[in-house]
C-alpha cells in the first residue's frame, strides 16, 4: 500500500496547506457550515457553476419518466443542497476524532448486535455506494465489538488533495483506506484479522467499471446498467458474508448507517446474483429518498452491444 513517503515535498507541503485550511473552516460552529456556508456553496455549484446541470438533468428524467417536471426540480435542487453538504463534509473530517465521527454517524445498537451475531468474528463484505455523505460511513469500525474497515478508494488525478483525504480517513486505525487495485492482496495478507478484530472490506459498487468476460447487465432505474462486481467475487473466493448498508440522514450533515444481509456466505448462489441483488436494494434506497444519490455521475454513458444486448433482452424483455 502506498504512503506518504512516496509523495514530493512539494506535494506534502500542498497537503499540508489543505488541511489546515480546512480545520479553520472546520472550526467553525456546525449550524454555520452546514446551514449558510452549504446553502451558499450549492447555489455556486447549481445556479453559477452549473456544475454537471445537464447530466444531472437527463439522468434524473430517464431515471424517473412518470414524474413530472416539477418533481424532478425538486429532486435536482435537493440533490445540490446534498452535494454541497457532501462538500462541507470533505472539510469537517480534517478536525473530527472517533467521537465526533461516531455522534455524527452512528451503528444504531440493534443493527450492530444483530451482524456482530450474523458474522460471528468471521471477515466480511460492505457494499456501499455513492448514497449519502460517503466520506463519513466507515463510521462501523470504530466500534470495539465491530470489525476493521478496509475502505476500498480510488486514487484521485490531484496529488495533494489525494493525500489529504487519504490521511483524514486513516486518522483512526480502525479504518484503514487501501487503493482498490491493491485491496484483494491487502485483504490476503491481514485476512486472520487485525488487533484481534475481523475486517470488513468496504466497496462503493455504483461507479462505472470496465467491461470485462464477467460483466453483467441489469435493470436499474430504467437503465441497462453495469456494476462493480469484486466484491462479489472476493465474497465467493473466501466465503465472505455480504451486506449492503442501508443509509438515512437525520439531520444535516448527520447520518445513520444500518446493514442488511445480502449472501451468508455459505449458501448455494449464482453468478451475479449478489451484485443483482445490490443493485435491487440501492434502486429501493434511491426511490424513497432519490436526491441523496450522485446524479452528476456520467453513469449510463454505455450501453450493451451484441451478445450482452441479446441476453438483457432475453432475460428481462427489454432492449
Amino acid at each position: 500500500m502506498s504512503n506518504s513517503s512516496e509523495d514530493s515535498f512539494g506535494v506534502r507541503l500542498a497537503a499540508g496547506a489543505i488541511r489546515c485550511a480546512c480545520l479553520v473552516v472546520g472550526a467553525l460552529p456546525h449550524w454555520f457550515l452546514y446551514g449558510p456556508l452549504a446553502g451558499f456553496v450549492r447555489f455556486v455549484l447549481h445556479r453559477v457553476a452549473r456544475y454537471r446541470l445537464r447530466v444531472v438533468r437527463d439522468n434524473l428524467a430517464t431515471s424517473f419518466p412518470e414524474r413530472s417536471t416539477g418533481e424532478l426540480r425538486t429532486i435536482e435542487r435537493d440533490f445540490y443542497r446534498n452535494l454541497a453538504e457532501y462538500f462541507i463534509d470533505g472539510i469537517d473530517i480534517a478536525g473530527l476524532g472517533e467521537r465526533g465521527r461516531l455522534k455524527r454517524c452512528p451503528w444504531p445498537d440493534d443493527n450492530r448486535a444483530k451482524v456482530v451475531a450474523e458474522t460471528a468474528g468471521r471477515n466480511w463484505v460492505a457494499l456501499l455506494a455513492h448514497y449519502g455523505s460517503w466520506e463519513l460511513f466507515g463510521t462501523y469500525g470504530f466500534y470495539r465489538e465491530g470489525p476493521v474497515v478496509l475502505s476500498a478508494y480510488r486514487p484521485l488525478k490531484n496529488r495533494p488533495f489525494d493525500l489529504y483525504y487519504k490521511r483524514a480517513r486513516n486518522l483512526l486505525p480502525r479504518v484503514l483506506s487501501v487503493p482498490s487495485n491493491e485491496i484483494l492482496r491487502f485483504f490476503v495478507s491481514h485476512r486472520d484479522g487485525i488487533d484481534g478484530s475481523p475486517l470488513s472490506i468496504a466497496l462503493i459498487a455504483d461507479q462505472n467499471p470496465p467491461l470485462d468476460a464477467q460483466s453483467r447487465w441489469v435493470p436499474f432505474l430504467h437503465h441497462p446498467t453495469v456494476f462493480f462486481h469484486g466484491g462479489e467475487k472476493i465474497a465467493r473466493k473466501f466465503s465472505l458474508p455480504v451486506y449492503y448498508m442501508r443509509t438515512r440522514k437525520t439531520g444535516r450533515g448527520r447520518w445513520e448507517q444500518t446493514f442488511e444481509q445480502i449472501w451468508d456466505g455459505t449458501s448455494p448462489t449464482s453468478d451475479y446474483e449478489i451484485t443483482g441483488a445490490y443493485a435491487r436494494l440501492l434502486e429501493e434506497d434511491i426511490r424513497r429518498e432519490p436526491s441523496l444519490w450522485l446524479w452528476s455521475h456520467r453513469r449510463w454513458k454505455r450501453k450493451p452491444t451484441g451478445d450482452a444486448a441479446r441476453e438483457y433482452a432475453e432475460k428481462y424483455g427489454l432492449s
